[in-house]
């Protein structure tokens, strides 16, 4: 065994690692977005590397993995961004044009529920305004949707910036998948910690959270083309709009879809199409069943279940933290602190109860 270093060297040493580790942190933090992204996707897709490195070289199987990211991600996106730049607007016109918000006031107005509702409420000195509710619900719906349209349209007219970026993607993803090996090796042996906790650490962690981001994923794919081809087939305005806000939707638990479609049903009830409310209703109860109460459990496993509430607020937290990108972060985020936890349980509560007995 060599001898220990004395003491100037150790913490000599630490400072310039350190510093060196914080001027690399400072260099790629503006990356740090489209890094940890490559990251995922080379978690998610490297199975399906190993399987083409068996037949083909490993550069040529990096190529196909990224190639078939760029297709499943990168040119939908592209679509998706330059068919809600047109239909926004024209969803914005229809509203103000619309008497929508008329048969609502007037709906409200001569239900005596609505009214018992109110008085009970202001009781307790909660006053509701009904005349004033289609009016800020308008408004609302407005800035909402401008704000919407904005983020969008500087999305499309900088095109060149998202391209630029996801480059950045992918190629870190077509390098991390010919180094994970090697890269897995040097987290091991830069982390303190035993190889055996390390080794459960990020394989807990990319299971878990591969299976939460690829499932989540295709359950809102599902679920958005579903609802945007019923909204095409029921002749509803922009398909596409709505079918991609319930996509993103569908990442929500408890709320999922049903941000769109309630309200859909809402509608079609007040402007008198009864049939067409119960139909869409039905399609929602359906669809929302089939696939977060089957699809989604059976694809994700037992093991990367977590608490709804949690999961909420974890999506709702990384959102106001890190806007649309939160949706990932904040249940990774939730994923990390669980399974650190289930690691406490199982290594270290059993030492620290049987030091605390020592003690005493």
């Amino acid at each position: 065994m060599p001898p220990s270093p004395p003491p100037i060297q150790r913490v000599t040493f630490l400072i310039i690692f350190s510093l060196a580790f914080l001027m690399l942190g400072l260099i790629l933090w503006p990356f740090w977005n489209q890094l940890f992204l490559a990251f995922l996707l080379a978690t998610v897709f490297h199975p399906a590397y190993l399987k083409m490195i068996t037949r083909i070289r490993p550069w040529l199987a990096a190529s196909l993995t990224c190639l078939l990211i760029t297709l499943c991600v990168f040119l939908p996106f592209l679509f998706s961004i330059g068919a809600l730049s047109t239909d926004i607007p024209r969803v914005i016109q229809l509203v103000r044009k619309n008497d929508l918000l008329l048969q609502l006031q007037q709906s409200l107005q001569g239900n005596v529920l609505i009214h018992r509702a109110t008085d009970f409420l202001a009781e307790y000195g909660i006053v509701i305004d009904i005349d004033r509710l289609p009016e800020m619900i308008a408004k609302f719906s407005t800035t909402a949707a401008l704000y919407l349209y904005n983020k969008i349209s500087g999305l499309a007219a900088d095109i060149i910036n998202f391209i630029f970026q996801f480059c950045i993607v992918i190629t870190g993803v077509f390098f991390l998948l010919i180094e994970f090996e090697r890269l897995t090796a040097f987290l091991l042996r830069l982390s303190p910690l035993p190889e055996t906790q390390n080794r459960y650490l990020i394989e807990r962690f990319s299971s878990i959270s591969g299976a939460i981001l690829v499932g989540n994923t295709l359950s809102g794919l599902i679920q958005g083309v579903a609802g945007g081809g019923y909204f095409a087939v029921m002749g509803y305005v922009s398909p596409v709009l709505w079918g991609t806000v319930m996509a993103v939707a569908a990442f929500l638990p408890i709320v999922g879809i049903g941000l769109v479609l309630v309200p859909t049903v809402v509608i079609l009830f007040f402007k008198g199409y009864g049939w067409q409310a119960l139909f869409t209703l039905v399609f929602y109860a359906l669809l929302s069943f089939s696939i977060d109460y089957l699809f989604k459990p059976k694809f994700v496993g037992v093991q990367a279940q977590l608490p709804p509430l949690l999961v909420l607020l974890s999506i709702i937290g990384g959102i106001s933290m890190y806007g649309l990108m939160g949706i990932i972060y904040g249940p990774l985020a939730l994923t990390a602190f669980l399974t650190l936890s289930d690691m406490y349980f199982c290594e270290y509560q059993t030492y620290f109860e049987h030091q605390d007995a020592n003690n005493t």
